[in-house]
């Protein structure tokens, strides 16, 4: 009996440190670095206008015209690709003064006419159906902000998961083009004639420095003083 008890209470010991051990065991929540828990994501969108077009005439209001004008303007500094143009099947004069409206606009936005693929689909005659004028371009995608974390489970001595949240929301607001988020801007060429300058003053063991203006050189002493 008493062998068979000492090795009960062996067993029960080892069961109490492995339940301390299983408890003592954690995930690391913060494996994933901070600037990549709520980065700023881009997606790919299609940009639409809709023009309906009277068999007889197209009729625009200013406001409507003002819209095209717009949305030419917008596809010249962020479209992607080509520019489509989809035209009812029924036709009719009211399509023919769009086209002649939509070439206009493309004149004064400086686009060429070979950005323009142009497309036809099924319509049913004596119904409206629109002139649709389409094309691709990149938009930023807030964050959602809205369910955050218990900020005072602080267990692991991590960042939250919506740490950064809201300064990526911030910040995809204010991007004008999405394009610099995903490649650098092509660098401008140099100046090969500076580039000259600078050398020649090398090689003759001058200052290659440019030379301050006199204002500028005069308030950097008075700071210096």
């Amino acid at each position: 009996m008493s062998t068979l008890k000492s090795s009960l209470l062996c067993a029960a010991a080892l069961a109490s440190l492995g339940g301390l051990s299983a408890c003592q065991s954690y995930a690391n929540s913060g494996a994933v670095p901070v600037h990549r828990l709520n980065p700023v994501q881009v997606s790919e969108t299609v940009e639409r206008l809709e023009l309906y077009a009277r068999p007889d005439g197209l009729v625009l209001s200013a406001r409507d015209e003002a819209a095209v004008a717009n949305f030419m303007r917008d596809y010249a500094a962020s479209g992607s690709g080509a520019l489509h143009i989809n035209r009812p099947s029924t036709g009719g004069g009211g399509v023919a003064q769009t086209d002649q409206m939509l070439n206009a606009a493309m004149r004064q936005a400086g686009l060429a006419p070979s950005a323009v693929q142009y497309g036809q689909f099924p319509a049913r005659p004596g119904l409206p159906a629109p002139v649709v004028v389409s094309y691709r371009t990149l938009r930023t995608v807030p964050q959602n902000c809205n369910r955050l974390p218990d900020l005072a489970d602080t267990r692991f001595n991590s960042p939250a998961s919506s740490f950064g949240c809201f300064a990526s929301a911030n910040l995809s607001a204010m991007v004008s083009d999405p394009y610099q988020l995903l490649e650098p801007r092509t660098p401008d060429t140099p100046n090969a004639q500076r580039r000259q300058v600078i050398y020649d003053a090398y090689i003759k063991g001058e200052v290659t420095a440019a030379a301050k203006p006199p204002g500028q050189a005069q308030s950097s002493q008075n700071a210096g003083g």
